[in-house]
């Protein structure tokens, strides 16, 4: 997908027209890429959740276009985590994440994990949660969790922590989707 693929997009979803619960590109981009990981398909109702809206209640020709957009984009997701390749990513990790496009990310890939919890379930447990953590801590979610405190007072930490979001997706995918022996 061309970068003025996305930016249209962009555009789409920041329409005065939209939900003010819609995502913008960063949380679309989020929850695209944990549907990849989960391969759970795109579907209208996972489609008409990320804009706040049935489907149904837009022109035609808009709800074909943000949907066959989507599914450009999920498909380009789902092929980089496959091949390895490195995941563009529509952010740039900060430790200064609140409000970030990282912390919008982050709350995009969030929402499929409370939707889906049993897709994101492994039984390397401990591993599943240690390649969570950076994407759960950058969320935002859990930030008044006595357990999640510690981390968000160590700005060294929430560096190391966020750079490596791009790199935990693949392993993410191949922990959910590569056959155990």
């Amino acid at each position: 997908m061309s970068e003025i693929d996305v930016d249209q997009l962009a555009d789409w979803l920041e329409s005065e027209q939209r939900s003010e619960d819609c995502f913008d590109i960063h949380g679309l981009h989020g929850y695209l890429t944990a549907l990849a990981i989960c391969s759970e398909p795109v579907s209208d109702e996972w489609l008409a959740t990320a804009i706040d809206q049935p489907l149904t209640e837009l022109e035609e020709s808009e709800a074909i276009y943000f949907a066959n957009t989507c599914v450009a984009l999920h498909a380009q997701i789902a092929e980089e985590l496959y091949s390895d390749d490195a995941i563009t990513l529509t952010f740039e990790p900060t430790v200064d994440y609140q409000e970030s496009d990282m912390e919008a990310w982050c709350q995009g890939f969030m929402e499929v994990v409370f939707e889906l919890p049993e897709h994101f379930q492994h039984k390397d447990e401990e591993q599943m949660s240690v390649l969570m953590l950076p994407i759960e801590v950058a969320s935002g979610f859990f930030a008044e969790e006595p357990d999640f405190k510690q981390f968000y007072q160590q700005k060294s930490l929430l560096k190391q922590m966020f750079d490596e979001i791009p790199d935990i997706l693949t392993d993410l995918y191949l922990l959910l989707n590569v056959p155990t022996k």
